[in-house]
This record gives C-alpha cells, sequence and structure tokens, in this order.
C-alpha cells in the first residue's frame, strides 16, 4: 500500500485536493496532510510516505527547503512542486533537487491525479528494484560465504577421481560448483601434512586450527598469485598455483615460502607440519599427481618436518631434503610376522637394487631404506617383548656407518632380518596357518583396497580355494573378516589414540567418512564420536578400579 503527503499553507487548497481525486483507486491507501515544513517534517519521520505534493511558497519555511531536507533524511519520496508563479527560476531550482514534477495552481483535478499515477509508477518501480537488489545483495553473500566451501568440493572432486578428468567432465564440475577455469590450466600441487600438534586441542577446536591452517596457506604461500588452499581431510592442506606463466618465478620462492609458513604455523597454530612439492601438471591429470603426492607422503616413515620434491632438483639437493618412494617397503613387516624370511631378504634385496637404479643417487635414498626397515620390524620385536639386545648383543649399528655404502646397507639388512627371523620364528619358516597368514596379511593391509585374488595370491591358493578353506575354519567369508578386522581397528585407535575420526576412518580402509560412519554405526550402534565418548569413558572408569 502506498502514501500521499499533501502540505500546504492554504486549508481550503489542501481541502480541494483532499476530495479533487479518488485516490484509492489509483492506489494511494493513505493520505496525510500538513500545513507548514516543520508539521510535513513530522508526518515523514512517523510514516512512510512514498509521494509529497508540495506548495513552494509557504511562510517561514518555504517547500524548495523542505525539500532539501526530504532529500537527506527520506531520499525514496517522489516530491511533486505546486507554486502559484511560473518563475524559470522556481522550476530551475525543483529540477536541481530531483524532485519529480512541478504543477502551477490552480490545479487542475485531472492533470493532478495523472502526475500522482505517473509518480507512484516510478515509486512501485523503485520499490521493486530495492526488493531486487536486497535479493540479489542476499544472495551475493551466501554465494561469498559458500564460495570456499564451492571450491574445495570442486578440487575433491577433481582430484579425487581415479582416472585422468575427460573435457565433459571437466565441463560437467565447472558448471556444479561455477568454477571458471581454463581446462588447459596447469596445476602446481603443494601438499601440507600436520605430522604433530604440539598441544592436546578438542575436536571443535581443531576444526578452527584447520581452518586457520587453510587460511594462512592462502595468504603467505598463494600470497596473491592466482590458486586455492584446500582443506583436504584431517591434518591436510592442499595449495594449487595456477599461473603457468610465472612458473619460474614461483619455483624460485617455493622452499623459502614453504618454511616460512611451516615456520609461521609451528609457533602460532602449534603444529609441525612436513611438506610435498609436486610439479606442473595439466589439470586433467591431477588425480594421478594427487596420488603421487600422497604417496610420497606416505613413504615418510619418519614423519620428518621438511620440505620434500617430487624429483631430484640440483638447485635444491643441497637445501632441501630429497624424499622419493620406496616400493614393498610397508611389504617387510607383513612378510616377517608371517614368517617369509627368505622372502623378506629377497625383497629387501630388490628394494637396495632399485635404489642404485635412481638418478643421480643421494645419501637421502639410502637413509629412507634404513629408517624404513627399523619402522617394518622393530615394533614386531616390540610386541613380541623382544628387545634390541637381543639382536645387538654388543652395540647397534650407527646410521652413518650404515648408510656410508649399498654394500654395508645390504650387508646391515641381511644381518637385520636374519636375527629378527630367529627370534620372532624359533621354529623355523611360515610356521603360521595358511588361515593365519591370511589373517596377518589383512590386518597389515586394512588401509588399502582388499581382493580376493590378492589375498589369495600371497598365499599361494586358488581364490576360490580359499575362500572355502577360510570360512571352514573361520565360520566366516574372507569379506565380513576384512569387515570386522576394519571395525575393530578402528574401535581401538579412537579408544588409544588422539587421531581424528578422519584419521581413523583412512587407517581403517574407508576413502568415504560417511560410509564409514554408517559402516561403524551399523557394527556396534554407535557413531565413532558416541563410542569414543562413552565406550572411552567406561575403559577409563575400569582402569581406575
Amino acid at each position: 500500500m502506498y502514501s500521499l503527503l499533501i502540505v500546504d499553507d492554504e486549508y481550503y487548497a489542501v481541502e480541494a485536493m483532499l476530495h479533487a481525486v479518488d485516490w484509492k483507486q489509483i492506489g494511494i491507501h493513505h493520505v496525510y496532510t500538513a500545513m507548514s515544513a516543520d508539521e510535513a517534517r513530522s508526518v515523514l519521520l512517523k510514516n512512510r510516505i512514498d509521494i509529497m505534493i508540495c506548495d513552494i511558497e509557504m511562510p517561514e519555511e518555504d517547500g524548495l527547503s523542505l525539500q532539501i531536507w526530504v532529500q537527506q533524511h527520506k531520499d525514496q519520496v517522489e516530491t511533486i512542486f505546486l507554486t502559484g508563479h511560473a518563475e524559470f527560476s522556481y522550476a530551475q531550482k525543483a529540477i536541481q533537487l530531483h524532485s519529480f514534477d512541478y504543477l502551477l495552481k490552480p490545479i487542475n483535478s485531472v492533470s493532478l491525479m495523472d502526475t500522482v499515477k505517473r509518480a507512484l509508477e516510478k515509486r512501485m518501480q523503485n520499490v521493486e528494484f530495492t526488493k531486487l537488489a536486497e535479493i540479489y545483495e542476499a544472495y551475493a553473500k551466501e554465494d561469498h560465504s559458500w564460495k570456499p566451501k564451492r571450491i574445495t568440493r570442486f578440487w575433491k572432486d577433481l582430484y579425487s577421481s581415479r582416472y585422468p578428468i575427460s573435457e565433459a567432465k571437466m565441463k560437467e564440475l565447472k558448471r556444479i560448483y561455477h568454477v571458471d577455469i581454463d581446462p588447459d590450466t596447469f596445476i602446481l600441487p603443494i601438499l601440507f601434512r600436520v605430522e604433530e600438534w604440539l598441544r592436546k586441542f578438542p575436536d571443535q577446536d581443531l576444526d578452527i586450527l584447520e581452518f586457520g591452517l587453510c587460511n594462512a596457506a592462502e595468504e603467505l604461500v598463494l600470497n596473491g598469485r592466482a590458486g586455492d588452499a584446500v582443506a583436504d581431510q584431517r591434518g591436510y592442506v592442499l595449495v594449487l598455483f595456477y599461473a603457468p606463466d610465472q612458473q619460474s618465478q614461483i619455483r624460485d620462492l617455493l622452499e623459502t615460502t614453504c618454511k616460512d609458513y611451516m615456520t609461521r604455523c609451528t609457533a602460532y597454530l602449534s603444529c609441525r607440519l612436513s611438506c610435498y612439492i609436486g610439479e606442473w601438471t595439466p589439470i586433467k591429470n591431477m588425480p594421478e599427481a594427487y596420488r603421487k603426492l600422497m604417496q610420497v607422503h606416505r613413504h615418510n616413515v619418519a614423519g620428518s618436518d621438511g620440505v620434500y620434491y617430487m624429483q631430484t632438483n640440483k638447485e635444491n639437493s643441497l637445501s632441501s631434503t630429497e624424499l622419493v618412494p620406496l616400493p614393498w617397503a610397508s611389504d617387510i613387516s607383513l612378510l616377517m610376522e608371517t614368517g617369509k624370511i627368505k622372502e623378506t631378504l629377497h625383497r629387501a634385496d630388490e628394494l637396495i637394487d632399485w635404489i642404485q637404479e635412481q638418478k643421480p643417487l643421494s645419501a637421502e635414498l639410502l637413509q629412507s631404506y634404513y629408517h624404513a626397515m627399523l619402522h617394518s620390524i622393530y615394533p614386531l620385536l616390540h610386541k613380541k617383548g623382544i628387545t634390541l639386545r637381543s639382536i645387538y648383543p654388543e652395540e647397534e649399528p650407527q646410521e652413518s656407518d650404515v648408510t656410508r655404502s649399498f654394500t654395508a646397507l645390504r650387508a646391515w639388512a641381511h644381518d637385520l632380518i636374519s636375527h629378527a627371523g630367529l627370534l620372532l620364528h624359533p621354529g623355523g619358516e611360515d610356521t603360521h596357518s595358511v588361515v593365519k597368514q591370511v589373517c596377518l596379511y589383512i590386518d597389515a593391509k586394512l588401509e588399502y583396497d582388499l581382493g580376493r585374488e590378492e589375498i589369495a595370491e600371497f598365499v599361494g591358493f586358488h581364490p576360490a580355494y580359499l575362500s572355502r578353506l577360510f570360512k571352514k575354519e573361520k565360520g566366516m567369508s574372507l569379506s565380513d573378516y576384512i569387515f570386522q578386522a576394519r571395525i575393530k581397528k578402528a574401535q581401538e585407535l579412537l579408544l588409544n589414540t588422539n587421531s581424528t575420526v578422519t584419521d581413523i576412518a583412512s587407517k581403517a580402509g574407508y576413502v568415504s567418512y560417511t560410509h564409514f560412519t554408517k559402516m561403524f554405526k551399523k557394527y556396534t550402534g554407535l557413531t565413532p564420536q558416541q563410542y569414543r565418548r562413552q565406550i572411552g569413558i567406561e575403559t577409563e572408569e575400569e582402569r581406575t578400579l
């Protein structure tokens, strides 16, 4: 509903205008009157006025002065001036004050009605425009708040694909997430991983800290250059540069920039980070580039907080740590635990042979092998209560001596595996039953995809026969055992570690956090968070009894 204010110092003039037009017929539902500028101001402050008909010549304060005040305080009002003098100066001033129109007294009722109708149409248009502007502003604010989520989902859907991104898939992702990026763009991925939180934080605080990590990466690493910083999974931040015309400039600053970011995160966010720098790659190949970065990270068995490059770089070989993934390193522990000592020795030799073929060679490769071997075997000894003194009665070999040459490294590996094998399996090789070996294999590989053919190949049986044998001895299928083993591992990690639920899901072999939660609740009747709170408290109470 629209309202009208009539301002004139002549009572009869006001009354004439009140009754000269059927105001409701043209859309005016409220008509107010005022005999002076002060009275008009009072009406304007108390009511929403859309159109004002105002006489120019009034005692004490004229209509032009009132219009100046209206423009400053109620600029939505459309003003129609009235005057008994056809002087151009009045008309000129009215125009300067952005009035809608200018009428000469005496006023014809038809002319008055037509002028007010036109003013009302303009007012309606302004109201509609204001509504549209408010809607647009609301959408703009919502889009601005959702933009980081859109960008994050775009990149996650892109790099989590198992295959290179097709042109059709790229178009689909761009359409879904409203992302404008050239499909021919080259991307430089950099992965930051929280190796350790230096203080214990509740989960809700970790969410805030990881938000801070992502924002800090955008500010300090990207530093205004084209790209995005994405909070990947819990404890990971992925920085993506896409400025191929600045490749050399970015590469020169990378190590210093990344180390500065890591130092600041340690100081202000209480965490220790490692950094893995990939290579410029076409956006369609991002899935493979991402997998390579994750593979490099997973093989960082020492959990070092250095800066690692995907390939050897002469300019950086002296100032940064070189980390190359070691194939089969994770198999050493499994082969040792299942009593396959000869095969363990063979795999250890294959690893050293593979390292010798890498160009160029570096001391860091030998050190990676040394730590991978210790990481694979020492936990097995500890689990059985076997001390290092049982292997090294006098003095444990020093890392610097072991890694000084391939000959020394090979001799040390053979000695460690042989001595550890005798202590772990006094009865000789393959002392476990086939089903036991299968269980150990599954337990060691829970974070990976497991198939029947792969498991059967490990023990040297036909897949169908192994399935029947396993079900006969264990009373459940291989898939059921794998499912239960994954959930039991998750239960153990929930109770005995401070790892986040997302990390635990990954370690238990679930790529999807949602699917993990669904399967966990199906097995236990509780969500992972509920299980940690309820069962964890009960376990703590039992310990105090």
